[in-house]
C-alpha cells in the first residue's frame, strides 16, 4: 500500500471518529448538569433563607423542661449542620437526644411539591420508638414563607402566630406545626409527637407528645 493510499484511509477514519468523540462529550455534558436540579421555576436558597434554621456550630445544647412543674428535663444536643444543596435536602441540621443516643432529630430545608405548587419548606423529623422499640419518625413541615399558608397545601397543617404566649412567655413569629401525615396504628407509640412550635430566633420552642407530655424550651 503506497503512502497516498494510507493517508486517504486515515482521513476517512478521522471523519468517523471525530463525530463519535463529539457525541461522547455531548452525552457527558447532558448527564452532568451544572448545579442542583430544582423544581421548574424554583430558585436556589438565599443565604438569608438558610438562616430560617437558627442552629449551627456553637449552638451546643437546647434544654426543654416538662410542663407544668418544669422539673424533668430533655436536652437536644447539636451534632452537625450540612450544606447539602440538593432539592430534597438543601440544608440539614442534626440534634441528638440526651435521653436516648439512638434518637436523632433532623431539621431540613428543602423543596416540597404538592400537585401544581412548590414551596421552599422546612421539615422537622422527630424520632420516637414504637411499642417494639424500633425507631420511627414523624415529619412536621411548613413553608418558610408564612404568607402562603392560607392558600397552600399547608392551610390545615400550620398556623402562624405573630405573638404567642407559651407558658407565660411571649414568643414572636411562631409556626404551630402539626404532623405532615398521620401515623399508622401498627407503628405508633405514646411517645410519638403530635405538635411542634418553632420560630427562627430560638428554633424549637415547644414539643408535644401523644402521652400528654409538653416540653417547653428554657434558654
Amino acid at each position: 500500500m503506497n503512502l497516498q493510499m494510507k493517508k486517504s484511509l486515515i482521513d476517512i477514519a478521522c471523519l468517523f471518529l471525530v463525530p463519535i468523540a463529539i457525541g461522547i462529550v455531548s452525552c457527558n455534558k447532558d448527564t452532568e448538569p451544572d448545579g442542583p436540579i430544582l423544581p421548574t421555576g424554583a430558585t436556589p436558597y438565599e443565604a438569608s433563607e438558610v438562616t430560617f434554621v437558627p442552629y449551627g456550630t456553637g449552638s451546643g445544647e437546647q434544654v426543654f423542661k416538662k410542663a407544668p412543674d418544669f422539673t424533668s428535663e430533655l436536652t437536644l444536643i447539636f451534632k452537625e449542620r450540612l450544606a447539602t444543596e440538593e432539592a430534597f435536602a438543601w440544608d440539614q441540621t442534626f440534634l441528638t437526644f440526651n435521653t436516648d443516643v439512638g434518637l436523632e432529630t433532623e431539621l431540613r430545608l428543602r423543596y416540597l411539591q404538592a400537585e401544581t405548587e412548590y414551596h421552599k419548606s422546612f421539615a422537622i423529623y422527630m424520632p420516637y420508638r414504637d411499642e417494639a422499640a424500633v425507631v420511627r419518625t414523624t415529619v412536621f413541615e411548613t413553608p418558610i414563607d408564612e404568607t402562603v399558608l392560607a392558600t397552600s397545601f399547608f392551610a390545615d397543617l400550620v398556623t402562624f402566630h405573630d405573638t404567642l404566649a407559651i407558658y407565660g412567655v411571649d414568643r414572636y413569629d411562631v409556626f404551630e406545626i402539626n404532623p405532615l401525615t398521620s401515623t399508622e396504628a401498627s407503628i405508633d407509640s405514646e411517645t410519638n409527637f403530635t405538635k411542634i412550635y418553632f420560630n427562627t430566633t430560638f428554633g424549637i420552642l415547644e414539643i408535644d407528645q401523644k402521652n400528654g407530655d409538653v416540653w417547653i424550651f428554657h434558654p
